[in-house]
């Protein structure tokens, strides 16, 4: 009996000794194009190759679920390797959540449903995060693949560390990336994300202090735009010649002009790679309401010598956008409008031929005209083609069939792209360049970037660019951070008015910038319309086939993870026997 129990008090000991700890967190490799959302209940581990051509980028998704409160949660990755060459991660970041506080009506069927109203989206790299037992956080890493990187499977491992109940615990991840013989050079897709480089866009990066325009630190953050959007397949960026001039005007009404910013902050994106083309910011404004006439900017040099309400002039003085440039709107037929730009015009023809950048050079007009005020875009328009004839113009358009002969490159919204395709292919054919545009005012089922949708269809945007035959892309928002609420706690603006992530797709840090996975999915998408023009060459009906089954119709899409990485498979094995 003594022995009995001796045996049933040491036994618990015994076996205590002997089992393995539950262990404080479990890891999950999940699909890069899968978003996490806080509430999720059910993960599953999709331990499958990511398949990639050189030229591309890996993008590598891990969830950690806590089972025990983890505290000072940080991550890592080892080594990438195929035994011979090591592949370098660009970022490793855990994956932050926004709030995207007013669903945008109508909804799209596509759309993800948060009972929180908080989306993952921006990619922290640089920051620990302490979880509560049952929480989820997402990692993020995004592996860059050489364009000259040899071909094959390389392996390495998610890292994750942190502190449990007072204790470090590690775990590892391992993922496998496989690289085809195949080779995706530069982006032919032309893309441009419209960039804030005013003070308040600007205080969010430097602790919420103004930052002086053109002052040296101003000069770093615009440095760390042109650096991060090349990453990301932009080749086109807006830079407003008129605000970055610096202007004397003589007594008898005689302008010198000095270009010196212009050409600084064109040398920086020339030099980042971000620049195949110099997109020229719109000379034109309405002066009131949405369907009142273009008038042009002009600079005011005396203020004095200007009344504020002065006769057909709408007065528009520091104005946070503009570098604080004194600016009068004033109609095309004014005086001075006509000795500014009669100045204006020719000067900087001249100046961007003695650069050389005359012949990538493009005009915008006027943002987004409608018909009512169709008339005074085409007068400002075939104004400027007096001083520049050789010079595109190009406008993200609300109106179609009235512009005709105002617009060489026409990015029409996608619901309007879809409404006059005809016509818009009918101006292809004639020599014309389409885009397409995706906004605010773009609801119902259609790609987007909002946070609110699946990351398929960010990705899918630059699918309905390769489908219907649009050569280009413009979002109007890169970082429009908003003065009244800060960009990493709310993503929409207005009630719902502008839906959430609509007005930006980075995220500031301290002198720095953060990616998102939208900005991620959006890279992928256009690197998918490069490996589509590929096969296309190769097997036209084939490439075409897939398209059809990826995108039915303007806004019917396949948005089946899986189904879509089996395609992109596909194409790129077809790619690899050619």
């Amino acid at each position: 009996m003594k022995k009995l129990i001796y045996c049933l008090l040491i036994t618990p000991f015994l076996f205590g000794c002997s089992q393995k700890k539950e262990p404080s967190a479990y890891l999950y490799h999940v699909d890069a194009l899968d978003k996490v959302l806080k509430e999720r209940g059910v993960l599953r581990d999709d331990a499958d190759t990511i398949r990639v051509a050189r030229g591309e980028s890996a993008s590598i998704q891990v969830v950690v679920k806590a089972i025990e409160g983890i505290d000072q949660l940080t991550a890592d990755v080892s080594e990438i390797t195929n035994g011979k060459v090591e592949l370098k991660p660009q970022q490793v970041g855990l994956v932050g959540y926004v709030k995207s506080s007013h669903r945008y009506s109508p909804p799209s069927v596509y759309m993800i449903h948060s009972p929180s109203n908080y989306y993952p989206d921006p990619i922290y790299t640089d920051t620990t995060v302490n979880l509560l037992p049952g929480e989820l956080q997402p990692i993020w890493v995004t592996v860059p693949i050489p364009a000259d990187c040899e071909a094959g499977i390389y392996t390495g491992k998610v890292l994750v560390s942190g502190m449990a109940d007072g204790r470090k615990v590690s775990y590892d991840k391992p993922f496998t990336i496989k690289v085809y013989p195949v080779t995706v050079k530069k982006p032919s897709l032309w893309v441009t994300n419209w960039m804030n480089f005013s003070p308040t866009a600007l205080a969010y990066m430097n602790n919420m202090e103004n930052v002086e325009t053109f002052s040296d630190l101003y000069w770093n953050f615009v440095q760390q735009f042109a650096t991060t959007v090349s990453k990301y397949g932009q080749n086109m960026h807006r830079i407003f010649p008129l605000w970055l001039t610096k202007y004397s005007l003589d007594e008898k009404g005689q302008y010198t002009f000095d270009f010196s910013n212009f050409d600084k902050e064109v040398s920086m994106f020339d030099k980042a790679g971000a620049l195949d083309r110099i997109e020229g910011g719109a000379f034109g404004w309405r002066a009131g309401e949405w369907d009142e006439p273009y008038s042009v900017e002009v600079p005011v040099l005396d203020p004095q010598k200007l009344e504020k309400r002065s006769a057909g002039s709408n007065y528009l003085k520091d104005l946070d956008y503009n570098h604080g440039l004194d600016l009068v709107l004033l109609p095309l037929a004014d005086k001075r409008s006509q000795n500014f730009y009669g100045q204006y015009l020719p000067a900087l023809k001249k100046h961007l031929q003695e650069k050389g950048w005359y012949d990538r050079y493009v005009q915008h007009i006027g943002d987004e005209p409608i018909d009512a005020n169709a008339d005074s875009y085409i007068a400002i328009s075939k104004y400027i083609k007096q001083y520049m004839p050789e010079v595109k113009t190009i406008d993200a358009l609300m109106a179609s069939k009235k512009l005709t002969g105002s617009v060489d490159i026409w990015i029409p919204l996608l619901d309007i792209f879809e409404k006059d395709y005809d016509f818009f292919m009918d101006l292809q054919k004639k020599g014309k360049e389409v885009w397409m545009y995706t906004c605010a005012p773009l609801r119902g089922d259609y790609a987007n970037r909002y946070v609110e949708l699946p990351l398929i269809l960010t990705r899918y945007m630059h699918w309905v660019n390769y489908k219907y035959n649009a050569t280009g892309y413009l979002h109007w928002g890169l970082n429009f951070w908003s003065e009244y609420q800060m960009p990493i706690v709310e993503s929409g603006r207005h009630r719902g008015e502008i839906p959430g992530g609509d007005a930006f797709i980075l995220y500031p840090g301290y002198h720095k910038l953060y990616s998102s996975i939208r900005f991620e999915a959006m890279r992928d998408g256009i690197f998918d319309y490069e490996l589509l023009r590929m096969l296309e060459k190769i097997d036209p009906e084939k490439a075409k086939t897939f398209a059809n089954e990826i995108v039915p119709d303007f806004d019917r899409y396949d948005e089946d993870i899986v189904y879509f990485r089996n395609t992109r498979k596909q194409i790129l094995e077809l790619l690899s026997q050619k």
